[in-house]
């Protein structure tokens, strides 16, 4: 999360199953002019309400409406992996339509490209003392390990044949 830093700074949890980002399509019969309308209108309300209360957390609304429509635009093509080439599939070992630490690492480089200032990847699983002996670190260990190597190389030599990679500072923990 953002910590102590103000809810501006606060991120868009991305799903790995169903629709990555919830409530980004419009309602039946509501059309995008009008849901920008909308949105302009509770803009007003907001900001009417910031001038008299000076209230930074009514301007962090007020960005977060405008970000959410942003977002109606740009996430649903950002998001979509079957749009890429089938060497860049190849290259991060994406599976489309399944779960999986590849098609996040895509997705990462796609949202870089888009100007998304923060990105986290997570992968569960790294525990390795498990029950079983899939689980244990002779075999568990290696097999998170092969789930791992191809994607990351994958995700930071495509960042810096982008020349995303001088901009990009990645953060690796475990």
């Amino acid at each position: 999360g953002n910590g102590f830093l103000p809810s501006i700074y606060q991120g868009v949890h991305c799903r790995s199953k169903g629709d990555p980002v919830l409530y980004l399509k419009d309602p039946k019969g509501v059309s995008r002019d009008l849901k920008k309308k909308i949105i302009e209108s509770i803009n007003e309300i907001n900001y009417k309400e910031y001038t008299k209360f000076k209230d930074p957390e009514i301007l962090t609304r007020i960005s977060q409406y405008e970000m959410a429509y942003r977002m109606q635009v740009s996430v649903p093509e950002v998001m979509d992996i079957n749009n890429e080439p089938d060497y860049i599939k190849e290259m991060y070992g994406v599976k489309p339509g399944k779960e999986s630490f590849a098609n996040n690492c895509l997705l990462a480089r796609k949202m870089v490209e888009k100007g998304v200032r923060f990105v986290q990847l997570y992968d569960w699983g790294w525990d390795s003392h498990g029950a079983s002996e899939s689980e244990a670190l002779s075999k568990g260990f290696l097999n998170k390990c092969r789930d791992m190597d191809r994607p990351v190389s994958a995700l930071l030599l495509d960042l810096k044949q982008r020349g995303l990679l001088d901009e990009t500072l990645v953060v690796w923990g475990g």
